[in-house]
């Protein structure tokens, strides 16, 4: 009686794991590409609050086994992981053969069927974000080819972004408020301080050449950073006129010491006639604005 119950527990078992099986060979297996982001966080858990594991690159490949309330499940160096289905699009369905041997390796790229996901007003809410005016008082950073003072116009661009921000739902803590002188130093500590999901250093750019132009922001290490820096520049490339330079790393002061997720933002250079055109215009603070808003908004959903 014994070896009988025991048989028919094993069988249940086997027909569970080929029940499963069958789901991946029936509704997964499916091949896709990173499509509308320069990065896609890979993480630990169904979830935007799940721990980062890895990243992917536009145009990396991936294979989907599990789908789950907008996230999907394959394997990264062995090990579960989970991607957002916003930012990929579908290529040709793999064979059931190939979905099962990339499970069986555990070196199967994450992947994710398409779901389209609409940021909505106070999608930031309860987020933390550090905005940074760069320089200020007795430090006016670059002075632009017609005077304009960096330190002014990024005064100017926190208070825009600032406000887009709060729209969104989100609490912002500016590490200046007027015209006045903070440290690098002090800069990190406000940061750190406080339980902050994301500082973003705004600046501005000069070259003693003319011709030089474009917008960028740097990172300062791979992972989180990084990832927040492609979503960022992927954002602000969609709302401003300015050309995009991409994402470069930097060990910037307020970047390298800073314990929490840290951009810094070059908008444009002040020594160019055409980006001073648009810079110093209502218009494009708010589309700056608008780009930081919706860089965040793409990486807390990833």
């Amino acid at each position: 009686m014994g070896k009988l119950r025991l048989a028919i527990t094993a069988a249940s078992l086997l027909l569970l794991c080929i029940t499963f099986l069958s789901i991946v060979q029936a509704d997964d297996g499916n091949t896709y590409k990173v499509a509308d982001a320069e990065a896609l966080n890979i993480r630990s858990a169904p979830s935007a609050n799940a721990d980062i594991i890895g990243v992917l690159k536009k145009n990396d490949k991936v294979t989907v086994f599990q789908k789950q309330d907008g996230w999907a499940q394959t394997y990264y160096e062995g090990e579960a992981g989970w991607v957002s289905t916003h930012y990929l699009s579908s290529l040709e369905q793999n064979t059931a053969d190939d979905a099962i041997a990339a499970f069986a390796s555990g070196k199967s790229k994450i992947g994710e069927y398409h779901s389209i996901k609409q940021p909505l007003a106070g999608a930031l809410e309860d987020y933390t974000v550090v905005l940074d005016p760069g320089h200020g008082g007795a430090d006016p950073g670059a002075a632009g080819i017609d005077g304009t003072l960096e330190k002014d116009l990024t005064m100017t661009t926190a208070d825009y972004a600032a406000k887009k921000l709060r729209d969104a739902g989100a609490n912002v803590i500016l590490t200046r408020s007027d015209d006045s002188y903070v440290s690098l130093e002090k800069r990190v500590r406000i940061s750190n301080k406080h339980n902050t999901d994301a500082f973003i250093s705004l600046h501005y750019n000069a070259y003693p050449v003319e011709n030089v132009h474009g917008f960028s922001t740097h990172y300062d290490t791979d992972g989180a950073d990084k990832a927040l820096a492609a979503d960022m520049q992927s954002a602000l490339k969609q709302t401003m006129d300015l050309d995009s330079r991409g994402i470069k790393q930097n060990g910037y002061h307020v970047l390298d010491d800073n314990q929490d997720l840290a951009v810094l933002i070059e908008l444009g250079f002040l020594t160019s006639p055409s980006d001073t055109k648009a810079i110093k215009t209502d218009a494009h603070q708010k589309k700056v604005g608008e780009g930081i808003v919706n860089g965040l908004k793409r990486h807390f959903e990833e």
